[in-house]
């Protein structure tokens, strides 16, 4: 008799059951009213060039594993798509010609405007953000950061064109040739009913509606990237340098350090760089264990836990500073503000939204054991958010 086997998990779905998909979740629900210049985002790095859309004549020396989808739905908040004008044999012969593709040229900017190592039949930049739209539309709630390395010769009329035929109502508009302010939060882009902060390389654009609409610049916000393609590591070698590659510790380590985004080559479901990138909640936590666990502590290791609102401990106080010092006595969770303004009218409970924050407040605890943070799911459970 034949032995039934167990029917496989789908591995995305498999991900976002485990500890690691849901901690980040709850995680990037913490900075929202952060500016993005003090946000850790997980990213891609040259996103559309996977070998999921790998055939005999595209893409040959693929960045990631997974298509475009499933890169956001791993947690990348932060897509790059490399925008080329060239040419292109879709569809019949006589449909041949020039379009915007989305190319890995392979051999850097100056000579990506050449086209060098584009293939007749990359995908059209309108496939890649029809991947982006759809993935929006099913997750209205999430904001992005979408980045075109703008190598199209100056075509952003059809550039727009595509944009407004996609997700151009969903972009949050730039007023104009600026850098990304260092005070914009994924709230504040959400209350102008948006999901996407565009950014396009290649300074200002001639172009009116571009201006307007993509910011050219990051400001304050870093970013770093990795490139793991053959021609990155031929590129080195005749040239004496290294292959750029961020492994686990250089992603826990960029984001305690206070660096922003990390662009990841390769992201798949069970890539131990997403668990590095995890730098709140400890392992298998939270658990509202009883069902009654909705506040939340640090802990002498530096991660969170949930706990009973109830218990005494010392609080997390921040001034305008951005000074952490605990509070000169305990209590319980809600006496947190009373416990904080008393060490001074510039103090107030708090809890940290990126890494080097948490860092800064795990030194300032001591040796203490437990601190309460002013982070609760009391209004809706497992939706954990930093009180103001």
């Amino acid at each position: 008799m034949a032995m039934s086997s167990k029917p496989q998990q789908d591995p995305m779905a498999e991900f976002h059951n485990s500890w690691i998909g849901t901690a980040l979740a709850m995680q990037r629900d913490l900075d929202d009213d952060s500016p993005l210049a003090d946000n850790n985002i997980l990213g891609t790095h040259n996103s559309y060039n996977s070998e999921s859309y790998r055939n005999a004549t595209r893409y040959l020396d693929p960045q990631q594993k997974v298509t475009i989808e499933e890169q956001l739905s791993l947690g990348a908040r932060f897509i790059e798509l490399d925008v080329h004008w060239t040419a292109h044999t879709h569809g019949w012969p006589w449909e041949w010609g020039t379009d915007l593709l989305l190319c890995h040229s392979g051999i850097g900017q100056e000579w990506g405007d050449l086209h060098v190592g584009c293939s007749l039949t990359d995908r059209r930049v309108s496939e890649g953000l029809a991947e982006v739209k759809n993935w929006l539309n099913n997750n209205p709630d999430e904001v992005i950061i979408l980045y075109f390395e703008d190598h199209s010769d100056g075509k952003h009329q059809q550039l727009i064109e595509l944009l407004n035929a996609s997700i151009g109502d969903k972009i949050y508009p730039s007023g104009g040739c600026k850098n990304i302010p260092n005070t914009l939060t994924e709230n504040q882009v959400r209350q102008a009913g948006k999901q996407v902060v565009f950014w396009k390389d290649s300074d200002c654009s001639g172009n009116s509606a571009m201006q307007q609409l993509a910011f050219t610049g990051l400001g304050e916000i870093d970013r770093a990237w990795e490139d793991r393609t053959g021609v990155g590591a031929i590129g080195a070698f005749f040239t004496g340098g290294k292959v750029k590659r961020i492994e686990a510790e250089d992603v826990r380590q960029l984001f305690k350090n206070g660096g922003n985004i990390v662009n990841l080559d390769d992201m798949h479901h069970d890539d131990n760089r997403l668990a590095a990138a995890v730098w709140s909640w400890d392992v298998n936590e939270p658990n509202n264990y009883n069902g009654s666990q909705h506040c939340a502590v640090q802990q002498h290791n530096a991660r969170w836990d949930d706990t009973q609102c109830s218990n005494e401990y010392f609080f997390a106080c921040v001034n305008g500073a951005n000074q952490w010092q605990l509070s000169s006595w305990q209590g319980s969770w809600s006496q947190g503000a009373e416990a904080c303004q008393q060490l001074g009218s510039d103090y107030r409970f708090a809890a940290p939204t990126n890494s080097k924050d948490n860092q800064a407040l795990a030194e300032a605890r001591g040796g203490v054991s437990h601190v309460w943070l002013n982070a609760s799911d009391q209004n809706s459970e497992g939706r954990w958010q930093v009180n103001k």
